[in-house]
């Protein structure tokens, strides 16, 4: 036995935000790892009966030696408001980002990244940014996500199971859970 952790294939997460539209309330996402950069995956919405198929594809790998950065591109179906209307809508994104644990202040390692999205719906491309600030168990993200900013404090419990507070909008509150196996 090396000591390494396991490496989790799997990974189920769910998220309650009771203030949302029945699209939004309750989701639940399953999304299998084929490869260290291949995610697909399910997303389910049971208040509206809702499966949609996801894929992430990490292009180009981060190196943690020097400044070069994560190229991730994916899809997904996300919900959003526009004009106060709850909205569904595929969309498709590109991010870079970049982990500088050389930058660590207080034990924190910031994290950022930028990108764009095209939302279907909306038939327009729109900025993507935000930045993880993590330390050791814990996370806090900031992120715009092309229609809403969203903050998400997360507590990792052990290398299967995290749990997180979420401030989805910066109005609704709610929590969320992953497990990896």
């Amino acid at each position: 036995m090396s000591g390494a952790a396991e490496k989790s294939n799997f990974v189920f997460s769910g998220r309650w935000i009771p203030e949302k539209s029945d699209a939004g309330q309750v989701f639940f996402s399953f999304k299998y790892w084929a490869t260290d950069d291949l995610g697909l995956g399910v997303d389910y919405r049971p208040l509206v009966d809702s499966a949609s198929f996801t894929a992430t594809y990490r292009l180009i790998s981060e190196d943690p030696h020097t400044w070069k950065p994560a190229v991730i591109v994916g899809t997904s179906v996300d919900d959003f408001t526009d004009g106060g209307d709850s909205v569904e809508s595929r969309s498709y994104y590109a991010t870079v980002s970049k982990a500088y644990p050389q930058a660590k202040f207080w034990g924190i390692t910031p994290a950022p990244y930028v990108g764009a999205v095209w939302i279907d719906k909306l038939n327009e491309l729109r900025p993507l940014a935000g930045i993880n600030l993590s330390h050791k168990e814990a996370s806090l993200m900031l992120q715009y996500s092309g229609t809403d900013t969203h903050l998400t404090l997360t507590r990792r419990l052990n290398d299967h199971v995290s749990v997180s507070a979420i401030y989805w909008g910066l109005k609704y509150p709610g929590l969320g859970m992953r497990l990896k196996f």
